[in-house]
This record gives structure tokens, sequence and C-alpha cells, in this order.
């Protein structure tokens, strides 16, 4: 490659990687002579190239900006791919109908209380300081635990730990009961997140999985005999608001579950985050509440409802208490203060309420919006009705290919996230995906699932 195709691929990467962002300056071509030792005529058929590929503009008498685009992916990923390349850190928010991505949308959420809340919080922070155990902000875990209380689940003493987000607290899970054991396999009821199952390779251990259809009961049976096969350390569950489909396990097969687990003197590891956006009368009863021997891990996190990007999550580990405190010190040591500290003034000022209230309410209005549209553009389709979270599950008649026609959604500015990545049995499941109703607006999207049908459907 000569040096007019190396200067324009390098820029072109840094656009694609989100180092130079829509609106940012380019460098001067002069600067660009210097620091890459090239000269003025190859600085300029550069920048020629960037302008054809759309990737920037010329200012009059100002340089060059870069411009926004409707790809937040790498080339390589859609050029003439089939969208297999395609994981969930891809899914970002950067396109104009985002509903792959696995965030919530920060606009739904009422941030005015906390941010006053970490005002205030802020006065005591040299006090609290000095008893900033590793276990977590004291205030914050007797809140949590008077919270729980509220909700019908006791806590057993001090076995509820800060985490940094609701990743570190399943990690710390995984972790300690894969040590304990001695097994370096687990079985994860799918689908299921995908992030978990990149924890667990990350991690060595091998992920078994159980697949239970949308609607139907756990097959405790299949279960069963999957523990004797594999002998994993523990089962991974999404009982309430399941990611991705929004279902919810009923009572009477979490007890079950968890008497099976008993039964095999098995740990079940919970993911809880999404309990609280429930769009009944109140949130579902975790796992947890049917611990009778401290054999569940329960993880949860604020960062999916009250306060994302503060990382704060919690565990709490039954007889596994002591184990996860020796890791988390090892690991990160402790949870950042002032965020702990804010959550804490929050939930003691009962503000949250208020805030969760309100977030519920905008989610089951955009849910409601983006089902009537699919049920009107694609109405051959099965819609899973979700029970609370912000996700939707969407099944196409057989033969459709999901992930297939991604790439070609991403360049009419739409994604979602396509059903393979949220199982690990080998069963190809391309005509189902997880739409992210949160970033939904039937306002300004309000042609988006027409385009959506007409992408599907190879139009």
């Amino acid at each position: 490659m000569n040096k007019t195709g190396q200067l324009s691929q390098r820029f072109r990467n840094a656009i694609e990687q989100g180092h130079l962002r829509a609106g940012d300056r380019m460098p001067s071509l002069r600067k660009v002579c210097q620091d890459h030792k090239i000269s003025i005529t190859t600085a300029q058929r550069a920048y020629a190239e960037l302008e054809k590929l759309g990737l920037i503009e010329a200012l009059p008498r100002s340089g060059f900006r870069v411009l926004s685009r409707h790809n937040p992916l790498p080339g390589s990923l859609l050029q003439g791919g089939d969208g297999s390349g395609i994981r969930i850190e891809h899914l970002t928010s950067a396109l104009p109908m985002p509903w792959g991505c696995p965030y919530m949308n920060p606009a739904l959420i009422n941030t005015t209380p906390l941010n006053r809340a970490l005002t205030r919080a802020l006065r005591d922070y040299r006090y609290a300081l000095s008893g900033n155990a590793n276990t977590g902000y004291e205030g914050l875990r007797r809140e949590l635990t008077l919270r729980y209380l509220a909700q019908g689940v006791e806590l057993d003493g001090d076995e509820l730990l800060v985490t940094c987000g609701g990743m570190e607290a399943l990690n710390l899970a995984i972790r300690a009961v894969s040590k304990l054991s001695g097994s370096q396999a687990m079985l994860v009821l799918t689908p299921a997140f995908p992030a978990l199952f990149d924890q667990l390779e990350q991690l060595g251990i091998a992920a078994h999985t159980l697949a239970t259809p949308p609607g139907q009961a756990l097959d405790l049976a299949r279960l069963e005999q999957l523990i004797i096969q594999h002998q994993p350390a523990a089962i991974l569950a999404m009982a309430n608001f399941q990611h991705p489909t929004g279902l919810t396990m009923s009572d009477a097969d979490k007890q079950a579950l968890l008497e099976l687990a008993d039964r095999h003197r098995l740990p079940v590891i919970e993911d809880d985050t999404y309990r609280e956006l429930y769009f009944g009368e109140s949130a579902p009863l975790p796992l947890k509440a049917f611990d009778q021997k401290g054999s569940v891990l329960h993880c949860s996190s604020f960062s999916k409802s009250l306060a994302p990007g503060y990382r704060v999550g919690w565990i709490a580990a039954g007889r596994y208490r002591d184990s996860i405190v020796g890791l988390k010190l090892c690991s990160s040591l402790s949870t950042p203060l002032p965020s702990q500290m804010a959550l804490s003034r929050l939930l003691a000022g009962g503000q949250h309420e208020d805030m969760l209230s309100l977030l519920r309410s905008r989610l089951q209005a955009n849910w409601l919006a983006l089902s009537q549209q699919l049920e009107q553009h694609l109405p051959s389709s099965r819609l899973i009705t979700p029970q609370g979270g912000y996700f939707l599950w969407l099944e196409l008649p057989e033969g459709s290919d999901c992930r297939g026609r991604l790439p070609q959604a991403i360049q009419q500015g739409i994604h979602y996230a396509p059903a393979p990545l949220f199982f690990r049995d080998n069963q190809p499941r391309l005509n189902a995906m997880r739409l992210n109703f949160s970033y939904f607006d039937p306002l300004q999207q309000h042609n988006g699932v027409a385009m959506l049908a007409q992408t599907l459907a190879g139009d």
C-alpha cells in the first residue's frame, strides 16, 4: 500500500473506532505533513479519498471535519458479510434506531434526584473515607437490606456485598463456586445475556446450556440429566424478566429449581438485574426469596434502572460470603465510594420510587407503541409479550435469516440483536431477534418498523 493509502486507512480506522467523532476537526494538512513526514500532495490525496468515502468534509477556509455516519461498525463486518462477525458490543447507540443496544436509553431516566443526592452525599465524603470497607458502604448495604425486607426477601446477616456493577457480582460468584467445587463447567439456562458466555470463556469455564422456549415451563427432568452428566459448579439463571425475552419464571418453577439444585448440593447464581422494571403491580420474588440453605448467590445492579454509569451492583452470597469477600479484596479491593453514598442517600430519601415509577411508565408506553407497529408491518411474526425490563423478543417465520439481514439493516440506520447471540448450543435459530424498546421513539422513528420489515423481506 502506498503512502496515500496508508494515511487514509489510519484516519479511517480512527473514525470507525470512535477516536475521531462526528464534528471533530481533522488535523491541518500542514500538521499531517509534519507528523507523518509526507508531502502536501500525499496529504491532499489521502483527504480526498476520505471525502469520497463520506467520512470527512471540507470546510470553507477552515480545513476538514469528520462527518456523522449511520454505520458504527468496521467495514469488514458489513461488506459482503452475513452478520456472523457481529458481537453484542458492536450494537451501540450510535445509529438513529439502535434497537439492538443492550443498555437502557438514558433519555428515559430522570437523573435530577440522583444528581442532587450525589451533591449532598459528598459533603460527608471526608468522614466516610475512614469506614470504606471492601464489603461496601454501610449506609448503602443497610438501605438495600431494608428494601429487600420490604419486598418480602430477608437477607441473612452480612451476606450482602457491594460490587463494581452487576458484572463484577457475577464474576465473583462464578469464580467462588468454581474454586470451591473444583469444577470447570457451568450450567446456563438460555437464552442468556451474551456477556455471560464471554465471561465464562475468559475464566476457562465450559458452558453447558438448557434452552427453554418462551412461554414454556422449565424442563426439570432434562435439567437433572445435564447436572448428572456435566457435574457443573453451579446453575446460572435469570428468573425475572429474562434477558432477552422479558419473561419471568413462575414461583412454582423457582421453588422446583432450588429443590433440584439442593438435592444435588449445587449452588444457583441468580442474575436479577431487571427486577425493578416490572409492568405489573409489584416486583416478582427473586430466587433468593425461596433460598433456605444459603445456596443462591443473588446478583443485581442499579445499572439498568436508577443509575446507569455509576457501576454499583451487589451480591447476596449466602454461604459463599467469605469466599466472595476474599476474591473481592484481591480483584477490585472495594467499590468507588461517592457513587455508593449518592445511591444510599437517594434510597433513604425515597426519591427512587418516583424515578422508578416514571421509568416503568415510559418503558411500557414504548413497548406498546413498538408492538403495535410490529403487528402491523410483520403480521406473520410471533411477538413475545415481556412482563418487565426493556427487551422484546420477536420470532419471524421459519426460514427467515435475521442475522444475515443485519448488515443491510445497519445500512438503513437500524440494528437489532439476532438470536444466535443468546445461545451456545449450535442450533442456528436465525429467525428471531431481540429489540430494545427503550430506544424506540414512535414520533421520531415512525417509519422505522416499516423499513425493518422491508429489509427482513429482502426488499
